[in-house]
């Protein structure tokens, strides 16, 4: 397949056009939500190599790696070079504190080297017990695998560079609900800090439960569960499996943002003020919320919109990229974003 430069397709579209990018299916328009007027074009790097599309994306040094059902796919954000692997993987996550790489495909883990960027390998494999919609996190040397849906464990592990070593086999305060579809997992200074999504019941209770852990992935401490916005979710389960769900989450200056289908935003807790809640409106259903370290980046299931929040004072503005499908995945760097979505696989454009 035939790749083009990000520096050479810059040079086209200025050439080409001077106020549009090169073709509406590339076309990325950034626009603040209170003028809704275009402020740039950009076009994404290079054309997805996942024959069935991807779930879920990481970005780990000048590389953005995405899991694509039968499929690994890696891109270097600086060249666009890409490969494809054959490892199967739904769910992908990265400890940047041993440098590994992990991966969730139904029943399985593997962590993997990344010295060589556009080839990991697999370094070790373990079973798990998990099923459909589970997920898979990691930080500070500790891996946390969320139970997904009910009569399966929550699993803990660490990993040493070399291998996985079980830790936690199931955690009552966790599995004891109909659910568990995602967890999302912080360092800190003694551990590991876990934030489960929680199906409370009949798909139409939300909530998100907290799990801390030493340094040897053991569990120390939780709290009481805390309740979200509930509504019955109706949408498409086929579509979002079976490593997404609306309710997946990302941790910043203390407070958890949650990506809420049941609000059509974001419901922020706040780990400062006895979890309180208040909400953020995006006007539609999201699926996914990542963070670079300073702003809060939110895709929709359904949308080609990309949401970037201030979470200093709530403001947001949309990037729109027209080649959007069906979005399920995002990662950020300071330049890059990263989206896996189901349809067009990995696709990367330039902040």
């Amino acid at each position: 397949m035939k790749r083009l430069s990000h520096l050479s397709i810059l040079l086209i579209c200025f050439l080409s056009i001077i106020y549009t990018s090169c073709s509406s299916d590339d076309n990325r328009q950034i626009t603040n939500n209170s003028e809704n007027t275009p402020i740039e074009t950009i076009t994404k790097i290079s054309e997805s190599l996942a024959t069935s599309g991807c779930s879920n994306v990481v970005i780990f040094n000048g590389y953005a790696y995405a899991a694509c059902g039968e499929e690994l796919e890696i891109i270097s954000l600086e060249s666009g070079e890409r490969n494809l692997l054959n490892i199967a993987s739904n769910d992908i996550a990265v400890d940047p504190s041993n440098q590994t790489l992990f991966i969730q495909a139904q029943n399985i883990i593997h962590a993997l080297n990344v010295s060589e960027p556009l080839n990991p390998s697999i370094l070790a494999t373990s079973t798990t017990n998990f099923g459909i919609f589970s997920g898979i996190d990691a930080a500070n040397g500790i891996v946390v695998v969320s139970a997904g849906t009910r009569n399966s464990n929550t699993q803990v592990y660490t990993f040493d560079g070399n291998q996985f070593t079980l830790t936690e086999n199931g955690i009552e305060i966790v599995d004891n609900v109909t659910g568990n579809p995602d967890v999302h997992v912080a360092e800190t200074l003694n551990g590991a800090k876990a934030f489960y999504s929680q199906d409370l019941g009949a798909v139409a209770n939300w909530g998100i439960q907290i799990v801390d852990f030493d340094i040897d992935g053991k569990l120390i401490d939780n709290e009481e569960v805390i309740t979200l916005t509930a509504q019955r979710f109706s949408g498409g389960f086929a579509s979002i499996s079976p490593a997404n769900f609306p309710l997946e989450s990302e941790f910043l200056n203390n407070k958890l943002y949650v990506a809420h289908f049941a609000i059509n935003g974001i419901e922020v807790v706040d780990l400062d003020n006895n979890n309180s809640l208040s909400q953020i409106a995006l006007g539609y259903q999201p699926i996914n919320i990542t963070t670079e370290g300073t702003a809060l980046f939110v895709i929709g299931s359904s949308s080609n919109i990309i949401s970037v929040v201030d979470p200093s004072n709530n403001e947001i503005n949309s990037i729109v990229l027209d080649q959007l499908q069906q979005p399920r995945g995002i990662a950020v760097s300071e330049e890059y974003i990263a989206i896996a979505d189901r349809i067009e696989g990995l696709i990367v454009v330039k902040r």
